[in-house]
C-alpha cells in the first residue's frame, strides 16, 4: 500500500531541515543601484494615542524586490516572461543540487563557472536530474553581512567575486532541463562583469524562462545531491522579484 500524505509527513520532519536563508533589514549587502531599506514601526503596543497603547505592533517595509535572499522570475530580465504570480507552487519544491566551486574561487575570486566545473561535479555525484534547482557554493556567503566584503572592490572601485558563465547556464538549461537557478553571490554574473555595466549570465537564465535564487547561505550544510529544497515566496500581482524564504529537506540517513 502507497504512503499517505501523512506518512510523508512524518518522513520528511525525521530529516534535517536547512535554512539557506539569511534574515534580512537596513544595511544588508545588496546589488550596488540598489536603495536601502527603510523600517518604520506604525502602530506598538506600548505607544498610541495619548498614553494609551494601540495592542499590537506593525511596521512598514521599503525595499527592492531583489532583497536579501531573494527570488528573480524571468519577468525582472525578460520582458514578456512570467511574473512571480505566474510560477506555479509546482516549482517551489524541487530536487536541489549543490555545485561546490570553492576550490576554484579560492584560487581566482572571479571565477566563472564553466560546464566543465558542472562536468567535474557529475562525475562524482552523478548526472543532474532535470527539473533540479542547481545551486553555486562558491563560499562567499561567509562575508555576509559585511557589504565591503561581499562587493570585495578594488583600488579602481571594480567589484570582484565568482559568478556563473552563460556557456555553463545554457548547459543546465539546454542539457540538463533543470527548473531554477541559485547561488550564494549577490549577482547571477561575477562581479567584474557587472561592475563593466553587463549581465549576459544573468539575461541567459531568465530569459530562458528558468527563475533564480540569489544571496543563499549555508549551502555547505547541504550534500551534493539528494536534498530537496523549498522556496516560496509572496504572490504580488506582476512581481518582478521578492525576498524568499528557502530551505532544504536532508534525508539523515541517506547521508550518513
Amino acid at each position: 500500500m502507497a504512503d499517505s500524505l501523512l506518512d510523508v509527513l512524518t518522513r520528511l520532519r525525521a530529516c534535517e531541515w536547512v535554512d539557506l536563508t539569511h534574515a534580512f533589514g537596513p544595511g544588508i549587502p545588496h546589488y550596488f543601484a540598489f536603495p536601502d531599506e527603510e523600517r518604520e514601526t506604525l502602530f506598538h503596543f506600548d505607544e498610541g494615542v495619548g498614553s494609551v497603547g494601540t495592542g499590537f505592533l506593525a511596521h512598514r517595509y521599503t525595499h527592492i524586490g531583489q532583497w536579501g535572499t531573494h527570488v528573480d522570475p524571468p519577468a525582472h530580465f525578460a520582458r514578456g516572461g512570467r511574473f512571480l504570480d505566474e510560477l506555479p507552487v509546482t516549482e517551489m519544491i524541487l530536487p536541489l543540487v549543490v555545485v561546490d566551486v570553492r576550490d576554484q574561487v579560492e584560487a581566482d575570486v572571479d571565477h566563472a563557472v564553466t560546464p566543465a566545473d558542472i562536468e567535474a561535479h557529475e562525475a562524482r555525484h552523478g548526472r543532474i536530474t532535470p527539473g533540479s534547482l542547481v545551486a553555486l557554493l562558491t563560499g562567499w556567503a561567509s562575508r555576509w553581512p559585511d557589504g565591503k566584503a561581499m562587493a570585495n572592490r578594488d583600488a579602481d572601485g571594480v567589484a570582484h567575486y565568482p559568478g556563473w558563465s552563460v556557456e555553463a547556464l545554457r548547459f543546465l538549461v539546454e542539457q540538463r532541463q533543470v527548473a531554477a537557478v541559485g547561488h550564494d553571490t549577490t549577482d547571477t554574473d561575477p562581479g567584474a562583469v557587472v561592475a563593466g555595466g553587463s549581465a549576459p549570465a544573468e539575461t541567459y537564465i531568465l530569459g530562458a524562462d528558468k527563475w533564480q535564487i540569489e544571496l543563499l547561505t549555508d549551502l555547505h550544510r547541504v550534500p551534493a545531491v539528494g536534498a530537496l529544497t523549498v522556496a516560496t515566496w509572496p504572490k504580488p500581482r506582476d512581481g518582478s522579484g521578492f525576498p524568499a524564504r528557502v530551505f532544504a529537506i536532508v534525508d539523515r540517513e541517506e547521508n550518513r
